[in-house]
């Protein structure tokens, strides 16, 4: 099947992601189980005395490095009374057993849901709108919750968070018409944006006390996160084949339902504060930090490479290098299966190293990687194309912890919630922009103009970064 122009880009990756091997999805599951009965991340192991000396000036060679987050603290005039609790390594595996089923759930959702939207009689294009409608409410929505999380603190806005998911999604399940449909999905960023805000700052805390770990944990909850986008489109597909295409939203409302439960069990580590000590933020004056100035260049870079992922990279796989479905099914499940690996090993990369070290050696390689598929693309070298995507898949793997764990030590303690918001808004507005843009260039000047262009993306986000960061 050709797609037209314009209407390509979304119309070929529903069919791709159905096709990819349950074999696989359960065998990467399985592995991923393995490493994380033999990981030895223990972000909360230590006394309570460890804890107060990391966060005390005068208690000890602990505290003769201060964390960045206390630092940027400082320097914006803030300091922090609220008492803080320990999280336990009971907590951190009822944090990852709660995400999990929403996760499947939702990576069998991705590739329903542009079918869905035809089912109202939706263009391709308006499809697309449809699909990107949760980040819009997600940039509108982020800073405002992440002011909550430091507020009213960090379990409510994940239970309450979910449990609006899981309504938006029976809601996308009964439209009957297209404003329902519209608004459910508005509801859905809702959600999604109040859980991401406390789930962030509730990781912050939680690992507040061996920093030198946290990058470990945070390789462990992304590699958690991708094997269930690995299982997501296999139980998604046998779903709709037996009960519907609706029945998948009931499904992720149930998943969203369990996770908001699991959350619920999660101990607050940050008090509420009260309105004395609050302090808004507003979105201009995170930014004038230079950490967050580089936390931003470097979001864009990394989101626009998962649009591009998303809404091109099938379409080239088919057209260009005549790939079947099952072919690009199975590119992408293999990927993500390298995304699994990828992110324990940046976890402990991001340890070893520093977490700025590893995204700049990320930056840098996922630009190659970009530029090397437009020279492979426009050489018709297949080979080389699947061999760029596999670099770029590592590197933006190896990547994720280290940008959560440089994100949440540049953020000010008590501002924590509100300033780890800004790489995320900036993130969502340019994953609202960069299919669009990408699918235009495609459109008008080929597949290798639009490659290059994520690849420039990345190279002018690293070197933003690097300069802003040093």
């Amino acid at each position: 099947m050709t797609f037209p122009p314009r209407m390509r880009h979304l119309g070929a990756l529903p069919r791709a992601y159905r096709l990819r091997r349950p074999g696989l999805a359960w065998l990467c599951l399985g592995c991923l189980l393995t490493l994380l009965v033999r990981n030895d991340w223990h972000p909360t192991r230590g006394t309570l005395a460890q804890s107060t000396a990391f966060i005390s000036p005068n208690a000890g060679p602990p505290q003769q490095v201060p964390s960045l987050s206390q630092s940027r603290a400082k320097a914006w005039g803030d300091v922090m009374e609220t008492p803080k609790l320990e999280a336990s390594d009971r907590d951190f595996s009822l944090l990852l057993a709660s995400q999990f089923p929403v996760f499947v759930a939702v990576g069998a959702l991705i590739p329903v849901l542009p079918l869905y939207g035809q089912e109202f009689g939706l263009s391709q294009s308006s499809v697309g709108l449809l699909v990107s409608s949760p980040s819009l409410a997600k940039l509108i929505l982020n800073l405002p919750f992440g002011q909550l999380a430091d507020s009213l603190g960090r379990r409510v806005l994940m239970v309450g968070g979910m449990s609006l998911c899981a309504i938006a999604d029976v809601g996308t399940g009964l439209a009957s018409s297209l404003p329902f449909l519209i608004v459910a999905r508005l509801l859905l960023g809702a959600g999604l944006s109040s859980s991401d805000a406390g789930s962030s700052a509730w990781v912050a805390d939680a690992t507040e006390t061996r920093p030198e770990t946290r990058a470990s944990f945070l390789g462990v909850q992304n590699a958690v996160i991708a094997s269930a986008f690995v299982i997501g489109p296999a139980v998604g597909g046998w779903l709709v084949g037996e009960f519907g295409m609706r029945s998948i939203f009931f499904v992720v409302a149930i998943g969203a339902a369990t996770c908001a439960a699991g959350y619920s069990f999660l101990p607050e580590l940050r008090g509420a504060r009260t309105a004395e000590d609050r302090e808004a933020s507003s979105f201009q004056e995170l930014l004038k930090a230079p950490e967050q100035q580089a936390l931003a260049a470097i979001s864009v870079a990394f989101y626009a490479g998962t649009a591009c992922k998303i809404s091109l990279l099938p379409t080239v796989a088919k057209e260009v290098f005549d790939a079947a479905p099952a072919e690009v099914g199975q590119l992408f499940s293999a990927l993500a299966a390298l995304a699994i690996f990828g992110t324990l090993v940046g976890g402990r990369l991001a340890d070893a190293v520093g977490p700025r070290n590893i995204l700049l050696v990320c930056g840098g390689a996922c630009s190659a990687a970009y530029f090397g598929a437009a020279l492979a693309t426009e050489a018709h070298a297949k080979e080389a194309f699947v061999a760029c995507l596999a670099l770029w898949a590592v590197a933006a793997a190896i990547k994720s912890p280290a940008l959560q764990a440089f994100a949440i030590s540049a953020a000010p303690e008590d501002r924590r919630g509100a300033a780890l918001s800004v790489p995320k808004t900036v993130g969502d507005l340019s994953y609202l922009i960069a299919p669009f843009l990408l699918g235009a260039l495609d459109d008008n000047f080929g597949p290798e103009a639009a490659l290059t262009c994520c690849a420039s993306t990345f190279l002018l986000g690293t070197l933003a970064f690097a300069f802003r960061s040093a």
